[in-house]
């Protein structure tokens, strides 16, 4: 991957945080009130990646806690059905897990880091996804991320990753 689309990425999302830092005030939410359980957040997203000669179902439950109002970390698992008949024609499940750190730009807005390792064909890989999302209602969302890690046999078959989801 070319240094300059690293750099980009990163300006961007530094430059999201930043605009977040300068929007209105928001009422505060006191997470010291809340027991461990009420901090905890739970995601199921998933992707969808069909062309002529692949295709790449992805389901994503992960589990957050809530840190500050505005940050999230935590923990998930990936479950991938991945066919491309340019590779060979069997179809194969991918499994394995992640850990991402989420930050509240605003009430619709967010950013995003994952790590993922996923096994395919008893090949461990490793991914790092930057992006963000949007949540136009509550507990619905999409994002969008852009894979700054990957290895030569990239099961997304793009430098980008796209999903929907529910948080709640």
């Amino acid at each position: 991957m070319k240094f300059k689309n690293i750099l980009f990425f990163t300006a961007l999302l530094l430059n999201l945080l930043d605009a977040s830092s300068q929007n209105q005030k928001r009422k505060k939410e006191d997470l010291s009130k809340l027991s461990f359980k009420e901090r905890l957040t739970f995601n199921v997203g998933g992707g969808l990646m069909i062309g002529n000669t692949y295709s790449n179902i992805n389901i994503m439950p992960q589990v957050g806690y809530r840190v500050t109002p505005k940050f999230t970390t935590g923990i998930g698992a990936n479950f991938q059905y991945y066919k491309n008949i340019n590779y060979s024609s069997n179809a194969y499940l991918i499994y394995g897990g992640n850990a991402f750190a989420r930050y509240k730009v605003n009430d619709v807005l967010f950013a995003q880091t994952e790590y993922q390792m996923l096994n395919f064909q008893n090949n461990w890989g490793q991914y790092a996804l930057v992006g963000g999302g949007y949540t136009p209602t509550a507990g619905f969302y999409v994002s969008a991320y852009y894979l700054l890690l990957y290895p030569n046999n990239n099961i997304y078959n793009a430098p980008y990753v796209v999903r929907v989801g529910f948080m709640f």
